[in-house]
């Protein structure tokens, strides 16, 4: 997913010497890039076991029921996506 060469190094706030530059720590720089792999691989884990579930099946074959429908009854898709449109715009309209 990520390729390690490719991964921004965060800096990190830390004290400075006596010049004023900052002091660099190695285990720190280290450490975000390692904490960025862990995550992603975590999320890769986490992702391809939903892919691998019943869910995952039946969201897919909910899915394409709804592109059959849109797809034979244009119209009534198009009324209903205009009326959950403004009913949401309605719900998130702040007055200014």
């Amino acid at each position: 997913m990520f390729d390690n060469s490719t991964i921004m190094m965060q800096e990190i706030p830390g004290s400075r010497n006596a010049n004023g530059e900052a002091e660099q720590n190695n285990s720190v720089k280290t450490h975000i890039p390692e904490q960025v792999e862990a995550i992603s691989d975590n999320i890769s884990r986490m992702y391809n076991q939903f892919r691998e579930s019943e869910q995952y099946e039946e969201i897919q074959d909910k899915a394409s029921k709804l592109q059959e429908y849109i797809k034979e009854n244009p119209v009534p898709s198009v009324l209903i996506s205009l009326g959950a449109g403004m009913v949401l715009g309605l719900l998130f309209h702040r007055k200014r």
